[in-house]
């Protein structure tokens, strides 16, 4: 297994995985969540998985405990994920991939590697529901694995405080639904809108299919209107789904700045503004 090659892109197909299933340098994880049913994902996981595939949880695995601020899944602390990769066996040079049925899970979990130091992040492209259409093997048992060293190492991915977002210096990209980015509704959170002079990007929209990656060049001209003089910072509703358009936009060479706390962080300080109806919408 050629380094080089597999770290061109984080995206793997999944007859790769299908051929490397048995590779020991190699751990897979099963990212579903839910948002509105979180117990659901590990139900799903239960009733069938890739083999060798090790459940992770939204709520309790790729993120830490909510408090007054920092949204509603903060990044977990250095020491909580290095406890849950060296867990399933995790080290310096195993291959982490990925996979969902949306696109969101796997993304989280490619940029938390990232921010803490593990280059060796993989997302499968196209996710559990590609697997299944390739008629390929699935199990209900959960692998055991000998615990692994994984050494975290916070900051390795570009992140933002929302005391110095600035939309004359940065470009802020809103991932959510348009309708939650107008403040036509908000199911989640309990404030409706947006960040003042956010642009709308809905990270669906990086997709042609479920949890599948566009061409290049197609993600290249849904972008095209990220001015090269202010670095594009990314949030959601809680600095989860804003992770599938920082993976996207590193498909295309582009570095994203993830706003982690996202709206969920914002909206609690009274003191924020906040926009309702549309801005700068995206293509």
């Amino acid at each position: 297994m050629s380094d080089n090659a597999l770290m061109s892109s984080p995206l793997i197909e999944p007859q790769w995985l299908l051929d490397h299933l048995s590779d020991p340098n190699i751990r897979i994880f099963d990212c579903r969540y839910n948002l509105k049913d979180p117990a659901q994902a590990r139900v799903d996981y239960n009733q069938g998985h890739i083999p060798g595939a090790q459940y992770l949880d939204m709520e309790s695995d790729l993120a830490g405990p909510v408090t007054r601020h920092g949204g509603r899944h903060p990044i977990p602390s250095p020491t909580a994920f290095a406890e849950t990769m060296s867990r399933y066996g995790v080290t310096g040079s195993t291959y982490c991939v990925g996979y969902d049925v949306d696109g969101v899970g796997a993304a989280r979990l490619w940029w938390l590697l990232r921010y803490f130091g593990h280059q060796k992040a993989l997302v499968l492209n196209g996710g559990y529901h590609a697997w299944l259409r390739n008629d390929y093997p699935i199990t209900q048992g959960v692998p055991e694995t000998k615990p692994g060293n994984f050494q975290a190492h916070p900051g390795n991915m570009p992140t933002i405080h929302f005391a110095t977002i600035n939309t004359r210096h940065h470009y802020v990209m809103d991932s959510r639904t348009e309708e939650r980015y107008r403040g036509d509704v908000e199911p989640i959170d309990k404030v409706a809108g947006h960040i003042p002079g956010a642009t709308h990007y809905d990270y669906q929209k990086v997709f042609d299919g479920p949890g599948h990656y566009r061409p290049k060049d197609d993600l290249i001209s849904h972008f095209a209107k990220i001015p090269s003089q202010r670095p594009p910072v990314l949030y959601c509703g809680s600095g989860v789904s804003a992770c599938v358009n920082v993976l996207a936009l590193q498909l295309i060479g582009v570095t994203a700045i993830l706003y982690p706390g996202s709206w969920s962080d914002w909206i609690s300080y009274p003191e924020n503004s906040i926009m309702v109806g549309s801005e700068i919408d995206s293509d």
